[in-house]
Parts: structure tokens; sequence; C-alpha cells
């Protein structure tokens, strides 16, 4: 009885071959990848801590604000730009990331591109981030964030690019005219201010 020897590797002994290596590399980079974005989370976190650090120093000395945003903090040189650490080329947004005080709690907020800390415990650790959406007008769900904006509108045209929340808008609003208004009902032309109410997805993504 002759007997063959094959010879080499059959077709689906080379298939065989490709999935594994495939299932290797999968593998390899969610993890190369979970761990470049465990160093983003943890400057990210570490970016929100020094920025609320530096309000609570500002709070200790004039305490005339419950809410500070990163902009009036950089108006007062006391802050530079916060780089986005998962776009190195762009930077944390100064007219979102604020620190809030809530019965001596600082309560911050960073919001650099998709990703956020938001009013997280200044003083605990680690904070949680989360992944966001666009704002939109239509509320798709109960996880949605929520918050007011406002702008200005004059001769058919908004003040500002964006819809700022309250503080801000004021603050910028005054900035702007030169004005030192206190609130919103004292500003002159109230029809011209839009109010907005909008949602956007978030989802936890680092504890």
């Amino acid at each position: 009885m002759i007997s063959r020897m094959k010879k080499g590797f059959g077709s689906y002994e080379v298939l065989t071959v490709c999935v594994m290596l495939l299932i290797i590399v999968v593998v390899a980079l969610a993890y190369v990848f979970k761990t470049n974005y465990k160093e983003k989370y943890d400057v990210m976190e570490y970016n929100a801590r020094m920025f609320s650090l530096t309000v609570s120093n500002l709070y200790m000395q004039e305490g005339t604000q419950n809410v500070y945003y990163l902009q009036e903090v950089i108006d007062q040189r006391l802050s530079s730009d916060i780089k986005n650490p998962f776009q190195g080329d762009k930077y944390c947004d100064p007219l979102s990331s604020k620190v809030e005080i809530v019965d001596d709690k600082k309560l911050v907020t960073l919001e650099c591109g998709n990703y956020m800390v938001y009013q997280q415990d200044s003083l605990k650790s680690p904070y949680t981030i989360y992944q966001v959406g666009t704002w939109s007008t239509n509320k798709k769900d109960e996880n949605n964030q929520t918050s007011v904006f406002y702008n200005y509108v004059e001769n058919g045209e908004s003040l500002f690019e964006e819809d700022l929340e309250e503080s801000i808008f004021l603050y910028e609003f005054n900035k702007e005219n030169g004005t030192s208004y206190t609130s919103i009902s004292e500003l002159p032309n109230q029809d011209n201010i839009v109010q907005t109410t909008m949602y956007r997805h978030m989802e936890k993504v680092s504890d």
C-alpha cells in the first residue's frame, strides 16, 4: 500500500492561521489603544484638577461668584489654554469648562472635544470621564445632558458664534460691549435675547 505525504499547507490550514493572526493583532491593538486612552484620561483628570485648584485659590481671594469659567480665568492670566489630550493641536473649550461652588464644594467641568469631566468634586479621585454627542433641541433619551443657552441677535446676526450658558453669556456680553450688567434681565432690548434648551447624549467611558 502506497501512502502519500502531503507537502505544505492546504487552503483550510492557511485560512486558520490567518484568522488566528488577525485575532492576535486585534487583541494587541485593543490593548495598545486602551493603554493610550488611559494615559489621555489621566492627563485630562490632571488638567481638570489643576483648573479647579486655580479657581479655589481665586475664590479664596475674592469669593464673589459661584461659578468661574475657564475663559474668565484665562482673561485674568491665571491660566493658559488647556490642550485637548485627545487632539494635540486643539484646546479644551474655555466657554463651557467651569468650576461651580456648591455648599463649599468645587465641582469641576472640563470639556475637551467629545470628552468631558462633568461636575466632579475636585477633592475626590478618580474623576469620571464622559464621551458626549453634539447638542440638539431634540430630547432623545433620559441619559441626556440638558442645558439652557443664550445668544443676542441684532440686525439678524448673532453676537456670538455659539450659544452660551447664562453666566458666561453675560460675562462675554459685558466684555464685548464694555458694560457691567449683573443679570440678563438688565440687558437692553430683551426681545433680542434668544434662549434655547438643548440636549446631548452622555456616556461614561472612565471611572
